[in-house]
């Protein structure tokens, strides 16, 4: 998984070496579905393999349609953690985006796994 970033999706890049799996950056696409289902589909598959998976999110604005996409990406993620599976997310922000910081609190109150806020300068 290796999608660059553009002016509306967030970089997207799995690193096997470490299992970790990364999103950093804007995600206001046109289109949702297009972007999110083929990241959701390579989760699916990769998860198959009950690896152990740490997830980096480093958004700096999402919109309403990409916070859903994102909200069945983490809820995949909680079920793979409630069966088992070995999965950590870090929530990235910004500090003095507080709408950020306040939309990671949000997304860990709805989760079971393993799920920390990190600051970032």
């Amino acid at each position: 998984m290796n999608l660059p970033a553009t002016d509306t999706t967030p970089a997207v890049t799995f690193d096997p070496t470490v299992n970790l799996l990364r999103f950093a950056g804007e995600s206001y696409p046109e289109d949702v579905t297009a972007f999110y289902h083929p990241v959701a589909a390579w989760l699916r598959d990769h998860l198959a393999a009950r690896p152990e998976l740490k997830v980096e999110l480093a958004f700096t604005y999402l919109n309403t349609s990409s916070t859903k996409a994102l909200l069945d990406l983490l809820l995949l993620l909680d079920d793979y953690h409630r069966s088992g599976g070995s999965v950590s997310v870090e929530w990235h922000y910004n500090p003095a985006i507080e709408v950020m910081h306040e939309a990671g609190e949000e997304f860990g109150d709805d989760l079971a796994l393993p799920y920390r806020l990190v600051p970032i300068a």
